[in-house]
């Protein structure tokens, strides 16, 4: 009965994420301001945005299985830019070497994703998540480890950066404190 539950909550939560996908702006350029200020104020409003985005979405799945919300860490996020920045040349979705965070790493077609189109693929994973056993029945080559590090009950702490590569695609990097999916133990 919970695995229903949290499956039906799952769907509106997707399907909400859809929604929003689709109205959310993601330019991710510069505009032509008038001067430089103009310009930083406008990058800055639009990581904030970014930011406010990616809480929104992390903390909505939690609140789904009825874990506390996570709060933004601008030193992870540091972190997780510099590594952004590293994979600018390939791109590749690869783990960063620091294992002291839970990480989760997107890499998208193109330069126009949202943070809620991005944190939604792997939120979707919770389809394939079975509480009641604590065990995944996903794809081959698929996983449930995205989904139950953005809801494991434990992480309260997160930082993450979005780059547009090289190659025009898009790489996001989502890093956790504490990480999640240690030991034996069930994520919420």
């Amino acid at each position: 009965m919970a695995r229903t539950r949290v499956s039906s909550h799952l769907s509106i939560f997707l399907l909400l994420v859809s929604l929003c996908a689709h109205s959310a702006a993601s330019d991710d350029g510069s505009g032509s301001g008038s001067g430089s200020a103009d310009a930083d104020a406008g990058r800055h409003a639009r990581a904030a945005a970014t930011v406010a985005e990616l809480l929104l979405v992390h903390n909505a799945a939690r609140q789904v299985v009825g874990v506390p919300p996570l709060t933004w860490s601008a030193q992870i996020a540091a972190y997780a830019k510099a590594y952004a920045r590293s994979r600018r040349g390939d791109c590749a979705p690869r783990r960063s070497p620091l294992f002291y965070f839970g990480e989760n790493v997107f890499v998208g077609r193109g330069r126009h994703w949202n943070a809620t189109a991005m944190v939604a693929s792997w939120v979707a994973e919770g389809r394939w998540y079975d509480y009641g056993s604590s065990s995944c029945a996903a794809p081959s080559g698929s996983s449930c480890l995205r989904y139950t590090q953005v809801v494991w009950r434990s992480t309260t702490q997160l930082g993450c950066a979005r780059i547009v590569c090289d190659s025009g695609d898009t790489f996001l990097v989502c890093d956790y404190f504490p990480p999640g999916n240690y030991g034996k133990g069930r994520p919420y």
